[in-house]
């Protein structure tokens, strides 16, 4: 079927995560044009800079949106893209970035575009994980990330979780929004080889928005972050508890991107608790030795893809469990070396 897409554009297409994303757009027969700020991209464009959007930015186009961190972004680009015309794929895992597009949601259906926002492992990979559990009606989803530190550490990453560390987050606790402080509590979640047992800390997710509103059943949802990098975990936990060492670390946040990147793991993950109304729990764990960071972008990559061949039709603001189909999420993912496990 012919497809009304003009350019695909990778926002942020310099980084890990947008380089990742248009390597695999190209290996698939697409052309991809890179945009970032640096002079090195194809396109140099300001993601938060409506002129900037406006100049380059047609029509028909579909953007991939991989400029992090999203709980420092602007909703410029979603206002231009009402304005324009055109489709947004994004890769936010911040619940402020969700609420706010989640606030356009009126504009965005009128202009008869589609946001697809959040198609990363938070929230797409999270959706897909309930739906591969079989939970018909899931009453509490816990999330984890264990990332491989080794690639995707990077100062702008490891500011936003220094900054909800001892910080006030949400989380969707009893039905309902719940302010807790970030860092404060400690979660153990089984994870298979290469990865093993592991001790996540709370941290603050769109998957408490966005799930919800697909399985009103929901009493619970909260996600956990377990830095994949030795002796991290222990600082964050006592920067939680002593605001001098919070500002020395972020001071320092250049150095523990090397630290990371010098020692920290080369296997990253996800881990899903999924539990039912009669208190039973399936988990499921997606982990790689190597090349785990690609689940972060794997959503993304593949509704470009079906955007482009016509085979997308939902418009407005996609539900994260519409963004990709499981099954061909699971295959995507096997095929680099990701592994996808299910245990009751």
């Amino acid at each position: 079927m012919e497809s009304d897409v003009k350019r695909i554009i990778v926002l942020g297409g310099l980084g890990l995560f947008g380089r990742t994303a248009a390597e695999h757009l190209r290996a698939s027969g697409l052309s991809v044009l890179v945009a970032s700020r640096r002079q090195a991209a194809d396109i140099t464009v300001d993601a938060d800079n409506p002129d900037s959007l406006r100049r380059v930015l047609r029509q028909g186009d579909v953007v991939l949106d991989t400029a992090g961190p999203f709980q420092m972004r602007s909703t410029a680009l979603i206002e231009a893209a009402i304005e324009i015309g055109f489709d947004v794929v994004d890769i936010n895992d911040s619940l402020a970035y969700a609420n706010k597009i989640v606030g356009l949601e009126e504009g965005i259906d009128h202009a008869h575009i589609r946001v697809l926002s959040s198609a990363s492992s938070v929230s797409a990979v999270a959706a897909a994980a309930v739906r591969l559990s079989r939970v018909e009606a899931p009453v509490r989803v816990s999330g984890l990330i264990a990332p491989a530190s080794r690639h995707t550490a990077n100062p702008g990453s490891a500011r936003s979780l220094i900054r909800s560390v001892g910080h006030p987050v949400r989380a969707f606790r009893n039905g309902q929004f719940q302010t807790l402080l970030g860092w404060s509590e400690s979660k153990p979640f089984w994870m298979p080889n290469p990865i093993g047992a592991v001790h996540g800390r709370l941290f603050e997710s769109a998957d408490s928005l966005y799930l919800p509103r697909i399985w009103p059943s929901l009493t619970d949802v909260d996600m956990f972050v377990d830095t994949n990098t030795f002796g991290i975990n222990f600082l964050l936990s006592l920067a939680a508890r002593a605001p001098w060492l919070r500002r020395v670390l972020e001071h320092q946040v250049h150095f523990g991107t090397w630290f990371a990147k010098l020692i920290g793991s080369r296997a990253g993950g996800l881990g899903y608790e999924i539990e039912s109304e009669n208190g039973s729990v399936v988990t499921i764990a997606i982990v790689s030795g190597e090349c785990g960071f690609v689940t972060a972008v794997a959503p993304a990559i593949l509704a470009v893809r079906q955007i482009v061949n016509g085979e997308f039709k939902s418009t407005g603001v996609v539900s994260p469990d519409q963004h990709v189909d499981v099954t061909a999420l699971c295959q995507f993912l096997a095929h680099r070396g990701v592994e996808v496990v299910r245990r009751d």
